[in-house]
């Protein structure tokens, strides 16, 4: 019986490739796979390889990623730490200053109390002149002609009373003035001069210590 093969060309596709197997030079039969096996096969590496490819690309992402975060979040922290220590800069020095302020009100404070008592002492013990003036004759480097203490009316009477006998010694003359506040005097002489009225000598005190406090102020 005569066995006619059906041409290539109105095969099937399985038919063309449903030849299973061949005899080789050694008697051997080799079976023939299919070109759509040998695909499928290459599809399976290539799949293989994208998914490695792709998986490796994923890990160097997210340690890239990672490295960017830290750096990212190494900056940031660094700002904030720059930001908080302005801050507590900031928060002493409002602290100093709230501090400066309180030692400075204390201190007027204090100036005003002692003005007041001073003023009250003056009125209450007129002597205080006395040691006043002598201090104020002392820092005199020498006494040149004519020589005088300027004093209220009252104090001049002070002055005459306890010490007569000392300033006829050296021939100072005592006047009175108006102008000058009680516990208070000018000691002039022919080549100097020694303010040494009560609001001179405050105003000395407050510049000491760096205060604006008026003594003719109440």
């Amino acid at each position: 019986m005569t066995s006619f093969a059906t041409p290539k060309e109105q095969q099937t596709a399985y038919e063309r490739w449903e030849m299973s197997s061949f005899v080789d030079d050694l008697g051997q039969t080799r079976t023939l796979k299919p070109k759509s096996e040998k695909n499928i096969s290459d599809a399976n590496v290539l799949s293989k390889i994208l998914e490695n490819a792709r998986k490796e690309a994923f890990e160097k992402g997210i340690q890239e990623g990672f490295t960017v975060g830290m750096a990212k979040a190494r900056e940031q922290a660094g700002a904030e730490k720059q930001a908080f220590m302005q801050l507590m800069q900031n928060f002493n020095a409002a602290l100093e200053k709230k501090d400066e302020q309180i030692a400075e009100d204390v201190l007027a404070l204090a100036l005003d109390i002692a003005k007041s008592m001073l003023k009250i002492k003056l009125n209450v013990d007129p002597s205080i002149i006395l040691p006043l003036v002598m201090d104020a004759i002392h820092y005199l480097p020498s006494v040149q002609k004519p020589a005088r203490i300027l004093v209220h009316h009252d104090d001049a009477r002070i002055l005459r009373d306890y010490l007569a006998e000392e300033l006829l010694s050296q021939e100072w003359q005592v006047q009175e003035d108006s102008n000058i506040e009680r516990g208070g005097c000018l000691v002039e002489t022919g080549a100097n001069q020694i303010d040494a009225t009560n609001a001179l000598r405050w105003k000395r005190i407050t510049e000491a210590l760096a205060q604006k406090n008026d003594w003719l102020l109440p």
